[in-house]
């Protein structure tokens, strides 16, 4: 009887769920719908949070606007991803307090302390905010993505190295499924039409710019998982996937994503060079100062440039230095004048984390203003991570994100000349490239508020810094080896001492 009892419970919840649910959505209401999902997620969080981490993973780069299913809302968030990813915050908050569980590896890494200090300053800069509440929302959004992919992300990966190749291969396989459906949906216009790319990775990606940053995450880690393949097939399927999203790339028909993979690229050829550090710095500073002394030249060259933005991929990619008939640049270089404008008010504090795109409108000058721009600024954010930063934080934030950066490479670049497996050299390698794609990127757009690159930015940090605690060094390898044949010896003298 009382087996019967509950399952006449259970038989009536059901009953009443579904008759509440067709109510709801029969005055447009839809939000019940997702309730079945919420309690699965939930279960799992609970008793798999490495598994509900790994399904987020492959997600990330398929999640879509909930305003795409529910139009008309005050608010908008990713779905389902952003929902799991503050429950998955909440619940490795729960663990380090109730359990006092921290990886205390990462307090002897400068890069901890970085990112701490960026996310302490924007909780600052929220107190003098013009919006407290929008800022409070924008460090909330950032804590949950520094807290999953770098915190939990790390102590995923250097518990297990495998896990890297794991991250990998989820995100390359949800970032082609997206490149597959926009793919398809470009070429019923024509892959040719530059414009029909704007829109090709939509409900996905907001635009083509930051589906290219999110391809030139993917590239690097795809090129890892070929290059440490073992089976010939498997390196075929891994060959033919890289191809797959390099075409993917080029009709993204985004300059700054094509731009950040190049430089990489070179980063990369460097790498295989030997070229030192110390070398490539001072050339670096070289092209720097050559740059200030003949600057005018340039800048009336770049002027003279009136090529616009075609299908003719040769055209697009001269157009990217055309700063004088091209509106997508000019806006660009319209909204960094504004930026830079709100800067000069208020350089320590800025005017609220997050605040950018409401306030910038009056910053804006006449004769600046495009045909894209608005009077009203709702158009969206200053398409720079650090003139964005810079605007709503102040210096201070710029200063921390940049030592995040500075620290991750320093680290990276010292440790992987040292390391003994070639594995993980090559994984190494692969996390600092696609990082180094969105150093570049960053100076053209900010995309750091969007988990499909949010992830992959934070989760690249974290297995930097993994990869350098755990690997196996050249040293302690040929210490091991040398100790192994030791033992050997002894044994063997033991032997004959024995016979």
């Amino acid at each position: 009887m009382l087996k019967l009892s509950k399952d006449i419970w259970v038989l009536l919840a059901a009953i009443l769920f579904i008759a509440a649910n067709a109510l709801f959505v029969s005055n447009g209401n839809y939000l019940l719908i997702g309730l079945p999902f919420v309690l699965i997620v939930g279960v799992v969080l609970l008793f798999a949070p490495n598994t509900v981490f790994w399904i987020l993973v492959f997600l990330i780069p398929l999640s879509i606007p909930l305003r795409r299913i529910i139009p008309g809302l005050s608010f908008d968030f990713w779905v389902p991803t952003e929902p799991v990813i503050f429950a998955v915050m909440l619940l490795v908050f729960a663990n380090a307090l109730f359990k006092r569980s921290f990886e205390k590896r990462l307090l002897t890494e400068p890069v901890f302390y970085a990112i701490l200090f960026l996310l302490g300053w924007i909780a600052i800069a929220i107190i003098p905010s013009e919006m407290p509440i929008v800022s409070a929302k924008y460090l909330l959004s950032r804590t949950w993505f520094v807290v999953v992919f770098f915190y939990f992300g790390y102590s995923l990966f250097q518990r297990n190295p495998s896990n890297i190749r794991r991250f990998f291969l989820l995100f390359g396989l949800g970032l082609t499924t997206v490149a597959l459906i926009t793919l398809v949906n470009h070429a019923g216009k024509g892959l040719l039409n530059q414009r029909a790319a704007h829109g090709a990775c939509t409900p996905f990606f907001i635009d083509h710019t930051s589906y290219g940053a999110a391809l030139a995450f993917g590239i690097p880690a795809i090129a890892a998982l070929l290059f440490t393949a073992k089976r010939i097939f498997i390196k075929f399927f891994w060959g033919g996937l890289l191809l797959f999203l390099l075409v993917a790339m080029v009709f993204s028909y985004s300059r700054a994503a094509w731009l950040s993979l190049i430089f990489a690229g070179g980063i990369w050829v460097i790498y295989l060079l030997r070229i030192r550090f110390k070398t490539v710095a001072m050339l670096f500073v070289g092209v720097v100062l050559l740059f200030v002394v003949v600057r005018e030249p340039i800048l009336n060259s770049l002027e003279k440039n009136t090529t616009e933005s075609s299908g003719d991929l040769k055209e697009h990619l001269v157009s990217m230095v055309n700063i004088s008939t091209d509106a997508s640049n000019m806006e660009r270089i319209n909204r960094w004048n504004a930026a830079i404008r709100m800067f000069n008010e208020r350089p320590f504090f800025g005017w609220g984390p997050g605040t950018y795109m409401f306030l910038y409108a009056p910053f804006q000058r006449s004769y600046q203003k495009t045909i894209i721009s608005t009077n009203f600024g709702t158009l969206g954010n200053a398409h720079s991570e650090y003139l964005g930063l810079l605007s709503e934080s102040g210096l201070p934030s710029v200063l921390g994100y940049s030592l995040i950066l500075v620290f991750t490479f320093l680290v990276g670049f010292r440790s992987i000349r040292q390391l003994a497996d070639k594995r993980d050299r090559i994984f190494l390698l692969a996390s600092m490239l696609g990082l180094l794609t969105y150093v570049v990127h960053g100076f053209l757009n900010n995309f750091l508020d969007v988990d499909k690159i949010a992830a992959p930015f934070w989760a690249y940090i974290a297995m930097v810094l993994a990869i350098c605690h755990t690997a196996p060094r050249v040293g302690s390898a040929k210490k091991q080896h040398n100790e192994g044949l030791i033992v050997e010896s002894e044994q063997s003298k033991g032997k004959e001492i024995g016979k």
